[in-house]
């Protein structure tokens, strides 16, 4: 009967912060499956449908959720290849002829293949990160947040690959990987070249993210349109707002992120980019300290769990800069810079990790002597008790939650038809 009784998973409420710190952050039995503990996450983070997911079988989904956005990015390479070969003009001659009679148009030529391929990359990108969340959602998290993390990180791998890497290899995808793979040597040389030959086309991707991305951001049309349709699809008897919304992290970091390492790669091979990266920047700056503080909700607090993830996406953006360094070095026939620059390299990478061991516990372990210190202040204040009531009601599961039958303010709830 008690067996019966027992459920996959549990919130356990202690009287003490640092009981609670204990109990999540140590191996409560012998057998490490038998018991695993982890400090729950906020209330309005709980992720409730993913609680009845046994252990076990969490690593099924997890790696589902890997393969599905691997073939996501594998399967996005064939349009952003086509985006690409719009911006070369003889490739797109000789894919679609039709498409000489450009030429007579004066200046359109240079339309299509400078801005074109850039607006036409930003519109198939728009989707991929929410495609990218609803894949973290069923990888079995237990909180929101860390489903957006998940999100984010596989965004911006995804914008790596298909927007960075493929926009270098520019159409010739097989030949270019069958190269590198035959001569694994000569590829720092190679995207030393690659990279220099897709100077314009960057530049041009970054005014385009500045200009359009960020005045999409503070008009919301996706937001408003969505907000319209529910407003004529649902009922309007709901209390909550149906137009805000918290930050979406999983989309913002990974673009901005990529910004910043196409400024960091191109900064030694292309610096006009950087004043047109900078504007970037400060105008970014400037929108979401709006959108942050006027615009969205916010939902829960991150406690800068973010953070580590920004951290390692800067690294690598450092890496890729000075291996193309190594190959540009190379190719300006300077052979004692190139192998001047490979003890950075090694440098860039023993920081990393020396940041991994010193800092990357504090984002991830509760301090002991932070939660004995609020301890001793709540019990000076006498509030010991009353947050350990309120934290038994705050995580009570929503569907147990008694119904609240006060009437709104909404016209819904008033009569039809008034007296005088």
């Amino acid at each position: 009967m008690l067996k019966g009784k027992e459920l996959p998973v549990a919130f356990v409420t202690f009287k003490s912060r640092w009981g609670a710190a204990m109990a999540a952050q140590t191996q409560q039995h012998t057998n490490p499956l038998l018991w695993i503990t982890e400090m729950a996450p906020e209330p309005s983070d709980v992720s409730w449908r993913n609680l009845s997911i046994q252990y076990k079988i969490l690593p099924v989904y997890k790696i589902g959720v890997i393969l599905a956005a691997t073939l996501l990015t594998i399967f996005f390479a064939v349009p952003v290849t086509a985006v690409q070969g719009i911006a070369k003009f003889e490739k797109l001659k000789k894919w679609f002829p039709p498409a000489m009679a450009i030429e007579f148009i004066p200046g359109l030529s240079s339309v299509v293949t400078g801005y074109l391929p850039s607006a036409v990359l930003k519109g198939f990108i728009y989707i991929v990160p929410f495609a990218m969340l609803g894949m973290a959602k069923l990888g079995g998290s237990i909180s929101k947040s860390k489903e957006k993390i998940k999100a984010c990180n596989m965004v911006f791998y995804f914008l790596l690959g298909n927007v960075f890497f493929l926009s270098l290899i520019s159409g010739s995808l097989l030949d270019e990987i069958g190269e590198y793979v035959s001569h694994p040597k000569n590829l720092p040389s190679h995207l030393a070249a690659l990279v220099s030959s897709q100077a314009d086309f960057f530049m041009t991707y970054i005014l385009t993210e500045g200009l359009s991305g960020l005045s999409l951001e503070v008009l919301q049309p996706g937001l408003l349109i969505w907000d319209f349709i529910k407003s004529r699809t649902y009922c309007r008897g709901k209390e909550k707002d149906l137009y805000l919304y918290s930050l979406q992290y999983f989309r913002v970091i990974p673009i901005v992120s990529l910004s910043i390492l196409i400024g960091i790669v191109y900064a030694v091979i292309a610096p006009l980019l950087l004043p047109f990266l900078i504007v970037y920047f400060f105008l970014g700056y400037a929108v979401y300290i709006n959108q942050i503080q006027d615009v969205y909700e916010t939902v829960y607090d991150t406690c800068g769990t973010f953070w580590p993830f920004i951290h390692h996406y800067i690294i690598v953006a450092i890496i890729l800069m000075q291996i193309t360094m190594i190959g540009l070095f190379g190719l300006k026939s300077k052979p004692a810079a190139s192998v001047s620059t490979v003890p950075l390299l090694l440098l860039t990478i023993m920081f990393n990790e020396y940041c991994k061991i010193r800092f990357l516990p504090a984002f991830r372990s509760h301090s002991i002597q932070n939660a004995a210190e609020n301890d001793e202040l709540d019990e000076k204040s006498g509030e010991m008790e009353h947050n350990f009531d309120k934290a038994i009601e705050e995580y009570r599961q929503p569907c147990l939650v008694p119904v609240s039958f006060t009437q709104s303010d909404s016209s819904l709830y008033q009569p039809l038809i008034t007296s005088w």
